[in-house]
């Protein structure tokens, strides 16, 4: 599949980088050009030649916003891509913006993905509604939005985009590290270890976590791997609590790989890619049962649903689950990971979609 593609991202914190890396590496016979802050370049894997344009970030601002426009303008001309492949909201908005000023060939085609709507955020009706103009709008621009559940899509045409234009492709999840030896283990095998992994955040749900934390015995120890990245907060230091901040993949996979069971307490989400990647290693999940997660999360069989309303569920789960109980789930974990979350699945269903839009 010869063709030139133009992938552009605001910032490449957590799952962006996470898919970026995995089409790139696979994506041989296409020419491939990324623009991303200069400040997160290390973040992709050069393993081949790709053209790397970077832009000037020091935060979510009209500086950084405008430095990337201008990147955007000028790749463009240069480059000529056959499709435009915008990761997030903010560059979905800033480059889609600018092509209603800009002559586009036709023959160019424009993908964004969201990787969540900003409409799906625990916003007021008002802010929902602007978010979803906006989006609609910027949608005459757009070839095709790839949606990462069945949810995202359902709650995009539920707020009036396209549904031909609207494509599920659920997010790769690269195949786990296997050479992690006993040794590396790094729990406390007298508790039960329960995993965090993600933002310290109001849509990650901290606040709900430490109620959790706050209410839970002491048998129970809870890794917090991850920082605060928007939101403040001030992490309580208490005996049950270990901060990691964040780690790379490689950093992460004994953690893992060795937790009783991983927690995700999200109020919202666009797929769940902590769930898909704890499944990956065999790892039960407990999560809420918002958004996007039911899809993730098999209920009673990957792990186990709560209603954010009721932590105390949450709780009730934990308090009679044993090591063994959720030792057992592991094969149920792994054969959910391999028949939806696979990366090689994503990568063929967003190449399917380069040669749709492209015929």
């Amino acid at each position: 599949m010869n063709m030139k593609v133009l992938h552009v991202a605001e910032t490449i914190k957590g799952g962006v980088a996470s898919v970026l890396n995995q089409l790139i590496s696979s994506q041989n016979e296409i020419e491939i050009c990324c623009i991303l802050p200069d400040s997160q370049a290390d973040e992709i894997y050069n393993n081949k030649k790709i053209l790397l344009k970077q832009f000037q970030r020091s935060g979510r601002n009209i500086k950084s916003l405008l430095a990337l426009a201008n990147v955007f303008r000028v790749t463009l001309k240069e480059f000529k891509p056959d499709i435009i492949h915008l990761h997030s909201s903010f560059a979905g908005v800033i480059c889609r913006f600018l092509l209603f000023f800009m002559p586009l060939d036709k023959k160019i085609k424009v993908i964004y993905c969201p990787h969540a709507f900003s409409f799906l955020m625990n916003v007021s009706s008002f802010k929902k509604y602007v978010y979803s103009f906006i989006e609609r709008l910027l949608s005459l621009n757009t070839d095709a939005i790839i949606c990462t559940s069945n949810y995202e899509r359902n709650m995009a045409i539920q707020y009036g985009l396209k549904k031909d234009k609207l494509f599920v492709v659920y997010n790769g999840i690269q195949e786990p590290i296997v050479n992690i030896d006993d040794d590396m283990n790094p729990f406390d095998s007298h508790k039960i270890n329960i995993l965090y992994v993600g933002r310290f955040d109001y849509q990650k749900g901290i606040d709900i976590l430490f109620d959790i934390i706050n209410a839970a015995g002491t048998k129970y120890h809870f890794t917090l791997v991850g920082d605060t990245v928007h939101d403040s907060f001030n992490r309580p230091e208490l005996a049950s609590v270990t901060y990691t901040g964040w780690l790379n993949s490689k950093q992460l996979a004994k953690y893992y790989k060795y937790a009783d069971v991983t927690i995700m307490p999200s109020r919202w989400e666009s797929f769940g890619l902590v769930a898909a990647e704890s499944n990956s290693y065999g790892t039960p999940v407990i999560a809420s049962n918002s958004s996007s997660l039911p899809e993730v999360v098999v209920d009673g069989a990957t792990g186990y649903l709560f209603d954010l309303n009721d932590f105390q569920k949450a709780l009730d789960i934990l308090n009679i689950k044993t090591k063994e109980d959720w030792n057992s789930m592991k094969e149920k974990c792994l054969s959910n990971y391999i028949e939806k979350f696979k990366s090689s699945d994503m990568i063929s269903n967003v190449e399917r979609l380069y040669k749709k839009i492209k015929q």
